[in-house]
């Protein structure tokens, strides 16, 4: 029996080792990377910097948005609601910046003196893109094609990371047959930073088939 027995007594200790060997490595390899996040960031935190020498990307919104006067009633209760709030967020001073970038990189590259005002900014220009789409979405589901086009296209030119303002656009140039605007959008899309670049390409090319 015992002659049996110790092939696997013996396999089971020389797993345990390899075990204990690759854990070690691992522990090591998530050691150093923590100690390399802890250094790069005591650095971050010790970064200032001259905001006024900084190169931001300022946002200017359009002033010929189509603001209009609606009648108050229940079918333009959520467009009325949707333009204020565009209304409300067009004055604000606001930033994009690049949308991968982590917070210790957003305090090397701006300071860490900046660091609450860059985020106040950029939450400025999401919340006001944000707004933009809802308002054309608002008015698409209204069916008015024309002023939805404008303001999505404007939420476009500032280059919102929102997917489905590109596939509403896509869906209006299908309404309007206009096959060259949908490939200048698929341009466009290609070029700019977007989350679901593919799947928004994807529907464009679907919309561009319509049309074929």
């Amino acid at each position: 029996m015992m002659l049996k027995t110790m092939p696997i007594f013996i396999s089971i200790i020389s797993f345990s080792l390899v075990i204990r060997i690759l854990l070690k490595k691992s522990d090591n390899g998530y050691d150093k990377a923590i100690d390399k996040f802890v250094d790069r960031e005591t650095k971050a935190n010790s970064i200032t910097k001259d905001f006024d020498t900084l190169d931001i990307n300022f946002v200017t919104p359009s002033k010929t948005l189509p603001f209009k006067e609606y009648e108050d009633t229940p079918i333009y209760k959520n467009v009325i609601k949707k333009q204020n709030l565009v209304k409300r967020k067009i004055e604000l001073e606001m930033i994009k910046i690049p949308s991968n970038l982590t917070n210790t990189e957003i305090k090397e590259r701006y300071g860490i003196n900046n660091f609450d005002k860059i985020s106040l900014l950029e939450e400025h220009y999401n919340s006001y893109v944000r707004s933009l789409f809802e308002w054309g979405q608002e008015l698409f589901n209204l069916n008015n094609i024309y002023d939805s086009k404008k303001v999505l296209l404007e939420a476009a030119r500032l280059e919102a990371n929102i997917s489905q303002i590109y596939i509403t656009l896509a869906k209006i140039y299908v309404k309007e047959n206009n096959k060259d605007s949908l490939l200048k959008l698929k341009n466009t899309v290609e070029k700019i930073e977007l989350s679901l670049k593919d799947k928004v390409i994807q529907e464009i090319d679907n919309c561009i088939n319509k049309l074929l």
